[in-house]
């Protein structure tokens, strides 16, 4: 019985994060799946090339 429960909390945690990790990058995948221009990075993302930052 523990490890159905161990096994379903798992499967729903890993659904939750792959589920946020889509809503983060819906910009990103959009224009992706687009073929237009990617869109630019917020200001933090400090390992992108300032041009390609929001300023």
């Amino acid at each position: 019985m523990k490890k159905n429960i161990k096994i379903w909390l798992c499967t729903f945690l890993c659904g939750l994060l792959c589920g946020c990790c889509l809503y983060i990058h819906r910009r990103v995948i959009a224009a992706w799946l687009k073929g237009e221009p990617m869109p630019k990075a917020p200001k933090w993302h400090l390992w992108v090339k300032r041009e390609n930052r929001r300023s």
